[in-house]
């Protein structure tokens, strides 16, 4: 990961003027399903990780991008919002039933989906360089994925050609998804107060209001 910054320092440091610095940082997506994970990231073409993975892109040559992944939230208020990720998968002429093929697979294979992880990347890339080997990566965020949802939809293309779109939704949480529904955390008095006698602290009021201080209507003056 500190390659990552290494980078960064390098591209800065060979400018003499802000606007000399010409680079773009893109995400990547690792989605770790059960028997076949897969590498995504938002841009054209193959790069390799310095870790030797392959990420593929998903622009494809008429710059739409097949993959469509929500902005992320910073959770470290504790918050958990719901994104939603999707696949596009466009027919293509003589390829209907190979297509079709595979979205039926993915639809037999939920099971791999629900409770995997979903792991967010930063890769930087500079003007004029294009994909390079042992490109180095930095952590951004993790999620939990949940059951995915698939629809079928007819478009008109351009061309004026009619095409037939599969689509796959998975939803994700990032990890503060059911921290107030774990037994003996947060919320509810008595539990508090167990699990701080189980790390030694001898008192905790943290949640002993919390009670009275439901279904109220607070009018601010």
């Amino acid at each position: 990961m500190s390659a990552f910054y290494d980078q960064i320092d390098e591209v800065m440091g060979r400018a003499d003027e802000v606007t000399d610095i010409v680079a773009c940082v893109r995400k990547c997506w690792h989605y770790d399903f059960a028997n076949e994970p897969v590498y995504l990231w938002d841009g054209q073409g193959t790069f390799i990780d310095s870790d030797g993975r392959e990420w593929l892109g998903t622009i494809d040559a008429n710059g739409a991008n097949i993959h469509n992944a929500p902005s992320l939230q910073d959770g470290r208020d504790g918050s958990s919002a719901t994104y939603n990720f999707s696949f596009k998968i466009p027919t293509l002429p003589g390829r209907e039933a190979e297509i079709l093929d595979l979205y039926n697979g993915l639809k037999s294979e939920q099971a791999n989906v629900f409770g995997r992880t979903l792991t967010c990347y930063l890769v930087l890339f500079i003007e004029g360089e294009g994909v390079r080997p042992n490109t180095p990566l930095s952590f951004y965020k993790e999620m939990t994925m949940f059951s995915p949802k698939f629809s079928e939809s007819v478009e008109r293309t351009s061309s004026g050609a009619i095409v037939k779109n599969y689509s796959v939704t998975i939803t994700a949480k990032d990890n503060n998804h059911g921290r107030s529904e774990t037994p003996d955390r947060t919320y509810e008095d008595s539990m508090q107060k167990r699990r701080a006698a189980q790390l030694g602290v001898p008192l905790d009021r943290g949640c002993e209001f919390l009670a009275g201080l439901a279904n109220r209507t607070y009018q601010i003056p």
